[in-house]
């Protein structure tokens, strides 16, 4: 028996280039992705603060995400797809502190909360049942995916790693177009037989960077016994990569410490309808060979020209990597690209990250 029974109104996506000098994003682009069933916290708060319609102003009905919205701002919720840590490297309990788990990184840090009226998906107990992971941006890797165990109480309990069981881990899973926010990674799931409510907790690790994604899901399980089932495998953390031999600053400029790469965002000038931004990229302590800058707009914003860099737009979600001649940057060396754009008369700047390609 399977059962979809997921927060299942369609976002709207744009996957349309933007400006004269825009190019679709190389298959190298960042991952991005969170599941849409059973709901990740972040994706089902975008669905409830945009009444499901993907757009528009966000006014959440439910408490807990109206609370997380007032705490955090606009940025996770436009973002739900990108609860991320760039370099953890399969050392996720390294990076991710208990209690931090839902929202490991600053932007997320409001999903941390703990309470019992997070929007839930219903799931059947102790069924298999398929799971789907939006893949925003598909890449190789491994999705870990846990479950709280008997007892734990999400009004009261902080999520820690010690409250999770795995129960599932799959490689590669199929993907296919057509899921509720675009393509999406679908596997079935044998769930446990449990009772009441809990959180599916997934890590999202690839293969081909040292980049992962960390995501709660709040369910109910309905039809279980909640009597324990056999413990899963445990399965050995992978062997961190060790760190590469650092290279000697060149320029006298101080690089970006612990960092691939560092953006920093610019209006230079603003008109009543429309604006002129910059970007500068400056390069970590190793160097960059190629950088991907990326950012949300909140306001509807949307780009007509750009230089510099190829653009492409997912919604309000833009993605932006350098052009041939300015991607090889030596440890502190900077480049810049830039851009005009409309806006319809509120203009709040994004945060601006950059990334290896």
């Amino acid at each position: 028996m399977r059962s979809r029974n997921a927060i299942a109104v369609a976002v709207a996506l744009g996957g349309l280039a933007v400006g004269t000098t825009v190019v679709a994003m190389p298959d190298t682009a960042e991952a991005h992705g969170a599941f849409t069933y059973p709901a990740s916290r972040t994706y089902a708060c975008f669905q409830d603060a945009t009444n499901g319609t993907g757009g528009g102003n966000l006014q959440p009905t439910n408490d807990a995400c109206a609370d997380a919205l007032a705490e955090g701002g606009n940025y996770p919720f436009w973002n739900w797809f990108g609860n991320l840590i760039s370099n953890s490297d399969g050392r996720h309990q390294e990076f991710v502190a208990d209690g931090e788990l839902c929202g490991p990184t600053d932007s997320f840090s409001a999903f941390n909360a703990v309470r019992a009226d997070w929007p839930t998906t219903d799931l059947p107990a102790n069924t298999t049942v398929e799971f789907h992971h939006n893949a925003w941006a598909a890449h190789p890797g491994t999705f870990y995916t846990y479950v709280t165990e008997d007892g734990f109480d999400p009004a009261t309990d902080a999520l820690n790693w010690d409250d999770l069981e795995l129960i599932d881990e799959v490689t590669n899973p199929p993907l296919r177009d057509g899921g509720v926010a675009g393509a999406e990674y679908y596997w079935d799931v044998e769930l446990p037989d449990k009772e009441g409510q809990h959180i599916v907790y997934v890590v999202w690790e690839r293969s081909d960077s040292p980049e992962a994604f960390y995501n709660c899901s709040d369910v109910v399980f309905t039809g279980g016994s909640g009597e324990p089932g056999p413990d899963p495998e445990p399965t050995p953390d992978p062997e961190p990569t060790p760190d590469p031999e650092p290279t000697p600053d060149p320029e006298p400029t101080d690089p970006p410490e612990g960092e691939y790469c560092r953006a920093e965002y610019t209006v230079l000038n603003e008109w009543s309808t429309g604006f002129q931004a910059e970007v500068e990229v400056t390069a970590g302590e190793n160097g960059v060979d190629g950088w991907m800058v990326d950012w949300v707009f909140a306001n509807g914003q949307q780009v007509s020209s750009s230089w510099n860099a190829s653009l492409v737009n997912h919604g309000a979600h833009f993605e932006a990597t350098n052009a041939a001649h300015n991607g090889s940057l030596a440890a502190g060396e900077s480049a810049s690209f830039g851009f005009t754009a409309t806006h319809g008369g509120t203009n709040i700047e994004p945060r601006v990250s950059c990334q290896e390609p």
